[in-house]
């Protein structure tokens, strides 16, 4: 972008006072965003709490020379060289600039609004396009009056492709929005109830939103009477649908969790997706058929929406300082997307504290004090027992919230008077408006760690864990031992809870603990009970293995001395793996001691196969079946109600659905892992950054022992993470590699305690490149298969040390 002064004062029709001849390059209404002062025009918009004139002189210091402003103050008169162009309408005038810009470029502009989803599939647009493109598209969510023309006023003179998206809130908004943008398509996401109060009916907001397609060619959405309706308000419009109707362009034929089979122009194709939510997938479908649009190959397109990732408008859940739990949600403000964040406050840790960080709604339309009393009520509802607002607005309407609640005018007020101290052992929940950076509170709370990260997906690990319930009408238990497979006890088992599995099973007495002192509640089975833990299983309700007659007493003694009568237990059967359990010969024993009133209870019967995952143990696997149903069948005759039978882990699950019985257990298949091959998702993703590089000379050697040496140039990365971290030490000296840059790259000389390197030769790293250990492009069982080992070992050997960071969209 280049205008003179002359030229801004012509589109704005505005008066020039000061004739400094200035080259405009950039234009700015936040004066804390300026990059290049001497290029930049400012607008001096005015609202309700900020009045942009306030900040010119300091602008002026810090090199701005060129405003655009309403008022002509005294204290502008000794500002030498100073170029001011002034307008009735500050705002008015950044949008006829914006209009003429728009006027000027020649890259086809494609317009998306809707109630939900625009900034995603705007992002999704970008991501999906090739370079050779030259999309551009707007900034964050500019989709206001004053975010679209700064969205506009982006567009290159190279740029082919502008996607812009634009937002309502009450009647008469869109046709100025239109008028700026033309767009040569569009696209509708969806009608919902955001802002529903500011309009007479859902068909006036409908039409309203229809005004900014009038001008477009094709409009892109999913087929339907709303769609149509849509492109019936614009003349000269065709529709461009996806759909599960044969009358759609692009025609859905099957959804099964993130895979999406859709038909175009003849041809089939599925789209892997990273996502399983519904609102993933349509936002999804959009973008796809924008591409398709542009006359991108299906196959291409099919390629390429499987590497889509998330946006910003991800929630994020994070360990913060002394013991909370912060979930990062401040993508945006307004109450509808206040009240389904509260929501995801349901699968946190029970016991633990709900505390609201909240700041003030913006542009809501609605009358402040019933928007509040509003947002009080529903934190109520979540169970939130305090709230720490941010912002005037807020502050002013404190009474509607719970008592004990602090209120700040600004973040930087939180930041000075809060302390890291008064927050321990709490779920926080971070929501508020962009302009208040919630993102300085957020590393305020953060807990600091090195660059080490274990990122969990809990939208793959929900995924994995409906594509075993699928297999089966059976209870589903699921296996939390060992920290989860190392992805972390408490945060899972909060999530499995949510999604009401049937059992969770830990290897120890102290895991259930952990649990229980979390909230959890589901029943939870121990698979390898103390003798000196038996009082605390009574108390916490945590259900024993009975792997021998010696047990059994002992725990029947103990629960004489509590007191309690009744107390299921689980009893395990050596059926050949020869590990634990009772043999065949001690089961008339068993059905001797619960031949008279026992205050334990058989809630189930169980045996453990040794090698369902390996084809070349099923005629082991069947005799170990036909073993336990024999030995099950014995001692359940014995019983005057039904005991639940187990046997399959998740290789068994899905490899020998015949013996599925009354209950399954889901372990590593939580994770991803398959035996048949099924298209599971990684759950984790361990990544670490470059620490520092370096070039060394042919026949120099790398690390303790001078295990790693190099016969030519070699660029030498060193990462901060080591065995201590849970790099297996079997990977070094160019048996495992990493990913850094797109590029594998091999690991050279031995492992370190804390930190280990990789030879990054024709990978370009430099210091700060984030670093896949293992996840979506080098898979856990790759990793575990390089090491000589199986991924249960790689999984449940990710140090503590180690950051967890939780994702869920």
């Amino acid at each position: 972008m280049r205008y003179s002064i002359h030229e801004i004062t012509a589109i704005t029709g505005g008066k020039l006072e000061g004739d400094t001849p200035v080259e405009i390059s950039e234009c700015s209404i936040d004066s804390r965003s300026i990059l290049r002062p001497g290029q930049t025009l400012f607008f001096a918009l005015a609202g309700e709490r900020h009045d942009g004139h306030d900040y010119i002189r300091e602008l002026y210091h810090a090199g701005v020379r060129a405003f655009v402003i309403r008022e002509r103050r005294e204290e502008f008169e000794n500002l030498a060289g100073a170029a001011f162009v002034v307008v009735p309408d500050v705002t008015r005038a950044l949008q006829d600039l914006a209009t003429r810009h728009r006027e000027r470029s020649t890259a086809r502009v494609v317009a998306i609004t809707g109630s939900n989803g625009k900034t995603i599939v705007k992002e999704w647009i970008h991501q999906m396009a090739p370079p050779a493109w030259r999309l551009y598209r707007g900034p964050r969510s500019y989709n206001s009056r004053v975010g679209v023309p700064l969205s506009l006023l982006g567009i290159d003179e190279g740029d082919r492709i502008a996607v812009i998206e634009a937002g309502i809130s009450r009647p008469g908004e869109m046709q100025r929005l239109a008028e700026m943008i033309a767009p040569w398509v569009g696209i509708f996401t969806c009608i919902g109830d955001a802002h529903d109060e500011n309009f007479s009916s859902r068909e006036e907001k409908l039409a309203e939103k229809a005004l900014l397609f009038r001008s477009c060619n094709v409009i892109i959405g999913r087929a339907g009477e709303t769609l149509d309706r849509v492109v019936g308000r614009c003349p000269g419009a065709r529709r461009f649908a996806w759909g599960e109707g044969e009358e759609a362009e692009v025609r859905v034929l099957r959804w099964q969790g993130r895979e999406v089979e859709i038909e175009y122009l003849g041809r089939r194709a599925r789209l892997a997706l990273p996502f399983a939510d519904d609102a993933s997938r349509e936002n999804a479908l959009n973008a796809a058929c924008f591409l398709l649009l542009e006359g991108m190959p299906l196959d291409e397109v099919t390629e390429r929406a499987g590497k889509l990732t998330p946006v910003a408008a991800r929630m994020e859940i994070k360990e913060g300082v002394n013991g909370c739990t912060l979930v990062n949600d401040y993508y945006n403000s307004d109450p509808a997307a206040f009240r389904l964040a509260l929501r995801s406050l349901a699968f946190q840790e029970r016991g633990k504290e709900r505390v609201v960080i909240l700041t003030d709604f913006d542009e809501t339309g609605r009358e402040p004090r019933e928007l509040y009393r509003e947002a009080g009520e529903a934190t109520r509802q979540a169970g939130v027992t305090r709230v720490i607002g941010i912002g005037e607005e807020i502050s002013r309407h404190r009474d509607a919230f719970p008592d004990g609640s602090r209120f700040h005018e600004t973040t930087r007020q939180f930041i000075e008077r809060e302390k890291r101290e008064g927050f321990r052992d709490q779920v926080i929940l971070l929501k508020g408006a962009r302009r208040f950076r919630l993102e300085y509170v957020a590393g305020f709370l953060q807990k600091q760690s090195r660059e080490t990260l274990l990122e969990v997906d809990l939208d793959a690990m929900v995924y994995n864990l409906n594509y075993f319930r699928s297999l089966t009408p059976a209870r589903v238990a699921v296996m939390v031992k060992a920290f989860t497979y190392g992805s972390g006890a408490r945060e899972v088992a909060s999530l499995l809870q949510y999604h009401r599995v049937d059992y969770l099973m830990v290897a120890f007495v102290d895991e259930g603990i952990e649990l229980r002192a979390a909230g959890i509640t589901l029943p939870i089975a121990v698979m390898n009970p103390g003798r000196e833990s038996l009082d605390e299983m009574i108390a916490l309700d945590l259900e024993p293995e009975i792997y021998s007659l010696e047990f059994l007493d002992a725990f029947e003694r103990a629960l004489a001395r509590h007191g309690v009568k009744r107390f299921p237990v689980h009893v395990k059967l050596n059926t050949g793996m020869n590990r634990s359990g009772l043999d065949e010969t001690e089961i008339p024993a068993l059905l001797a001691f619960f031949d008279r009133p026992r205050a334990a209870f058989p809630r189930s019967v169980f045996s453990h196969l040794a090698g369902s995952d390996d084809p070349a143990h099923d005629d082991f696997t069947l005799l170990q079946a036909k073993r336990f149903e024999a030995a099950s069948d014995r001692v359940r005759a014995a019983f005057d109600y039904p005991v639940w039978r187990h046997l399959l882990n998740s290789a068994g699950i899905e490899r020998f659905p015949r013996y599925h019985f009354d209950m399954v257990r889901v372990g590593i298949g939580l994770h991803g892992i398959s035996a048949v091959d099924a298209p599971l998702l990684p759950v984790s993703t361990l990544t670490t950054r470059v620490d520092a590089t370096r070039m060394i000379a042919p026949g120099e050697a790398v690390g303790y022992n001078r295990q790693g040496r190099v016969d030519k140039p070699s660029l030498v990365a060193t990462l901060p993470a080591g065995y201590a971290d849970g790099i297996d030490r079997r990977l070094g000296n160019g048996r495992g590699e990493v990913l850094v840059r797109g590029k594998r790259a091999p690991f050279i000389g031995n492992i370190c305690m804390d930190s280990c390197m990789i030879d990054a030769t024709g990978t370009g790293a430099v210091p700060g490149d984030e670093v896949e250990i293992f996840g979506k492009h080098v898979p856990v069982t790759e990793v575990a298969a390089r090491a000589g080992t199986i991924p249960y070992e790689v999984l449940t050997g990710i140090s503590r040390r180690v950051k967890r960071v939780y994702y869920k969209e």
